[in-house]
């Protein structure tokens, strides 16, 4: 038994599939677009670029505020060493004592940022401060044995004086 096949002619692309497909490029890449400017637009910016201002104050004002955290100072070390706080209740309030000097010489609220917020501020020698109060506010007992309050507090005194 013979059987014949006749074969179709090969299939010929016509000038509109490449068009077409120019057309659906184009639409992917306009979509790409619209998505992009939208997630920019509604998406929040990154904190580093928020940094908050810092506040100047005139120099009598500094002085002033120096003098009034220096005697408060003074009276933790004071309070410390006639042992009427022990030596966690000591660091907590120094790192408080800190904090709002801070707050009140530069205007920005560091009470309630944590160690990394506060070192990309950038504020010159309040890192160092940090180390002085942190491990001995929020460690273990024996972690802090080392640290001894009576230098932690003549370094935050240091800085204070110094601030500008």
């Amino acid at each position: 038994m013979v059987t014949t096949v006749t074969l179709q002619a090969p299939f010929e692309y016509s000038w509109w599939v490449p068009i077409l497909g120019l057309f659906l490029l184009a639409g992917a890449g306009v979509c790409i677009f619209f998505f992009a400017t939208a997630l920019k637009k509604y998406l929040p910016e990154r904190k580093k670029n928020n940094l908050p201002k810092v506040r100047s104050l005139s120099p009598q004002e500094l002085f002033a505020l120096k003098r009034k955290y220096e005697g408060q100072l003074q009276g933790l070390l004071n309070t410390y060493a006639s042992n009427q706080i022990e030596k966690r209740e000591a660091y907590q309030d120094l790192s408080m004592l800190i904090r709002e000097f801070v707050h009140d010489a530069t205007g920005i609220h560091v009470e309630n940022y944590t160690v990394k917020e506060i070192r990309s501020l950038g504020i010159r020698r309040l890192d160092m401060l940090m180390d002085e109060y942190y491990v001995p506010e929020f460690a273990e007992e024996f972690r802090a044995k080392h640290k001894d309050f009576n230098v932690s507090c003549n370094t935050a005194l240091g800085v204070i004086r110094t601030w500008s």
